[in-house]
């Protein structure tokens, strides 16, 4: 196994190159996600995965969540696996029809084994479509613009991997850091980010500009349900490092300011953080890299072409990489209103192993 630092990202960031997932064992794999939550992005070239063992390698780091299975879980009172089947099956009674077409949608971007079970916790993202034309996975056209997944959500989930499985080449995932711009700020400036809270709102076509309404659906449910949700721009990771929670495609104003203050404040930010010096646009030069990213202070992207662009993505939490249970929140009423909601999602969706703050 060898390590170096990937170029770019400030002092983050590593290869981990030379992994044989035949033989590796669990601590060299919890190993390699320790030193991942402090790196905060970590690209393995080359892997030898299938998606179903992709999956299971990441569960092993920590459970998969989604804030948006939460909500729907809790509002119909089921379990929410149980709730895609009644959709699956046909039996919608008493659920409303746009969760009907949220889950419809899931469904067709899910992937499945050779039993033809839906492998738990995945989704595909792809530019291949079926005989009918459809979209056989999220984001099948066009570049991802910034972002972060679940950005305007208090219980946002901290970790992602991206499997590049198959026709990736000509095209990258992107990543930026924004630990190290925050630090290089004065003292007096730094405070006054600390105190900043952003105002996030869902905009259609802001990550993936473009028209595709049920891909705007998926995405508002997914990045941000609930216009005007406030959330502190300066947060920790899971490692307890210090950065932005600055999802370009959600955030919309900062709270006590005006409009047009905002935008000075977001122009200056995007002039001086979106540089070579924090970027690293990972260029594919062959299928199956393993791309892992951080979810809290790190932003991510898509450039280049994606038509027959095959990857298998899952989020979780990092519960067994770490010592301590993780709140993102340094401020309150933010920090106690995170431990109480995320003990709800941790009830309702039966999540194990999970350090509860």
């Amino acid at each position: 196994m060898k390590i170096s630092k990937i170029p770019g990202l400030g002092r983050f960031g590593v290869f981990v190159d030379d992994v044989d997932f035949d033989h590796i064992t669990d601590e060299e794999w919890l190993e390699i996600g320790r030193l991942h939550v402090t790196s905060l992005v970590t690209i393995l070239r080359n892997v030898n995965l299938t998606p179903e063992k992709y999956g299971e390698y990441m569960a092993k780091w920590g459970t998969f969540r989604a804030v948006h299975h939460y909500t729907m879980a809790a509002k119909y009172r089921i379990n929410f696996d149980m709730l895609v089947y009644r959709v699956s099956v046909g039996n919608t009674q008493g659920i409303d029809p746009e969760d009907i077409l949220w889950i419809k949608t899931i469904l067709s971007f899910l992937p499945y084994n050779d039993n033809n079970q839906a492998i738990d916790g995945l989704i595909k993202v792809t530019g291949r479509r079926n005989e009918q034309g459809q979209a056989e996975g999220m984001f099948a056209e066009g570049e991802l613009l910034w972002h972060s997944n679940e950005s305007g959500n208090l219980t946002f989930t901290p970790g992602v991997s991206l499997l590049a499985k198959e026709g990736v080449v000509g095209s990258s995932t992107g990543f930026a850091t924004t630990t190290d711009w925050y630090e290089r700020q004065s003292e007096s400036f730094r405070s006054e980010l600390d105190d900043m809270i952003i105002l996030h709102k869902f905009t259609p076509g802001k990550i993936n500009p473009g028209l595709r309404l049920d891909q705007d659906f998926i995405m508002n449910k997914n990045m941000c349900p609930v216009d005007n949700t406030p959330i502190p721009l300066v947060i920790q990771s899971p490692a307890g490092i210090k950065g932005l929670h600055y999802s370009v495609n959600t955030i919309d104003q900062i709270q006590g300011m005006s409009a047009a203050e905002s935008q000075k404040l977001f122009e200056r930010i995007n002039k001086e953080l979106f540089v070579d010096e924090f970027i690293y646009d990972h260029w594919y030069q062959t299928d199956n890299d393993l791309v892992l990213f951080d979810n809290s202070i790190v932003l991510h992207r898509r450039l280049g072409g994606i038509t027959n662009r095959l990857c298998y993505r899952m989020q979780y939490d990092y519960s067994n990489l770490i010592d301590q249970p993780y709140n993102p929140y340094l401020q309150e009423p933010f920090a106690e209103a995170y431990k109480s909601q995320i003990r709800k999602i941790v009830r309702v969706l039966g999540i194990k192993d999970f350090k509860l703050p």
